[in-house]
């Protein structure tokens, strides 16, 4: 007979309920049963029994210099978009390519939290602006994984005046310099297309278009293409992984996908060890039941509902009493917070015997549903296994059932909406 008593249910408690027809509430997980598996959902770090720490947000004042290809923190209220360079003194430089006097870029980049900022100080000994021709310009880019804003300015001189076409929300400006000129830009974060708060960054290409073959110099473009990091995105990440004791090394996935019906823009999902975590402008996390990173098997996206959602899903593996049981655990977001969907029994194992369903993602009448069957036991027969219900899940199907095969879920809103499948009667 299959008795198992290795696996005492785990609760996943969540306010106003979990799935509930109307949209959920944050969730505070906690686990009353101190010998289960504890799972934790929260903005930091949760003990049994205590309530939710406040909000966890990057920014360390410490950190807020930049480093490598990090902005740097400042107020862009106190630049002055005006092509000078005065404001950019204490700033450092980013990047730089290039060599004096023929011609050479230094980029500048500030960041506040909702605009960035940058200045380019070129030096060219030869500034060319000529009616017809080939001219001095600098094309600009940045992106967050969607269309890229660009801008491109034509700068001023005594041959003819400025010229710099952009979108209306970005402002822009250029200056003469001693040897050669500088450009400035401020560009709104909500004005880039694909942004939300959980960007970690842009990505930026430069390039000045030296048009020196009148006089016989190097006209070879000169181009700085590279990420941009958001210093307090990268202290939210440092804060959470430090949190929840992960190296960088840890990460496993690292995404940002449109998770959050209550959100507009990308979430970030990262997910390493036996955590999973969405970062916004806070972080919320779950830690699965798992002893060990190696008890993760997958963690990944499934598209569920009629409009497509994207899920969170986890395939692990919880071991004791010589036996195995793999869980299937599906989480939505809302409001920046991991809601729990369903868990769902996969595969268990004692002895070589073995209970397994196959499941995957299909095109139904309404949306996409997860559809669950069973296969063919290995070892164990009706008579043979004698265990109870899961508490904590879904039951594994059993390929004996006379009355269902296989198991629809669906999405409606929060909820996970369940249908069985009958088993065709033979003839």
């Amino acid at each position: 007979m299959f008795v198992v008593t290795m696996w005492r249910p785990l609760l996943l408690t969540c306010a106003l309920g979990c799935g509930g027809g109307s949209k959920p509430a944050a969730t505070t997980t906690t686990t009353t049963d101190t010998d289960a598996l504890p799972t934790q959902t929260g903005r930091g770090t949760t003990s049994p029994g205590d309530p939710p720490p406040p909000p966890v947000v990057g920014g360390d004042p410490a950190r807020a210099q930049g480093s490598g290809n990090r902005c740097d923190t400042l107020p862009i209220a106190d630049i002055s978009v005006d092509g000078l360079l005065d404001d950019w003194n204490d700033a450092r430089v980013v990047a730089r390519i290039g060599s004096a006097p023929d011609g050479s870029i230094a980029l500048h980049c500030a960041w506040d939290g909702t605009t960035i900022a940058f200045a380019f100080n070129i030096k060219d000994d030869r500034l060319i602006r000529v009616k017809g021709g080939q001219e001095d310009r600098v094309t600009f880019s940045l992106a967050a994984g969607g269309k890229p804003v660009s801008v491109t300015v034509f700068p001023g001189n005594s041959m003819a005046k400025a010229k710099i076409t952009k979108p209306a929300q970005v402002e822009a400006a250029d200056s003469l310099q001693p040897n050669g000129f500088s450009v400035e830009l401020a560009i709104p974060a909500a004005a880039i297309p694909e942004y939300s708060p959980s960007t970690p960054g842009f990505q930026l290409e430069v390039t000045f278009h030296d048009s020196d073959a009148a006089t016989g110099g190097d006209t070879t473009p000169l181009s700085i293409k590279q990420p941009i990091d958001l210093g307090n995105r990268k202290d939210l990440l440092d804060d959470f992984l430090a949190t929840v004791k992960l190296r960088r090394t840890d990460i496993k996935v690292d995404m940002l996908v449109d998770l959050d019906p209550d959100r507009k823009g990308k979430e970030r999902i990262v997910a390493g060890g036996t955590v999973i975590g969405v970062l916004t402008d806070v972080f919320a996390y779950v830690t699965l039941p798992a002893s060990s990173a190696a008890d993760i098997k997958k963690v990944e996206l499934l598209t569920l509902g009629p409009k497509n959602q994207h899920v969170i899903s986890a395939l692990l593996r919880q071991s004791g009493n010589g036996g195995s049981r793999d869980l299937l655990m599906l989480w939505t977001v809302w409001s920046g917070q991991l809601q729990p969907l369903v868990n769902i029994e996969v595969r268990k194992e004692l002895g070589g015997n073995v209970l397994e369903v196959g499941y995957t993602v299909v095109k139904v009448k309404k949306g996409m549903a997860l559809i669950v069957e069973s296969k063919p036991a290995v070892g164990f027969t009706a008579e043979s296994f004698n265990e109870e219900p899961a508490g904590d899940a879904d039951g594994i199907l059993l390929p004996w059932d006379d009355k269902k095969s296989g198991i629809t879920y669906t999405l409606e809103g929060a909820e996970i909406k369940r249908r069985d499948i009958p088993k065709k009667k033979k003839r």
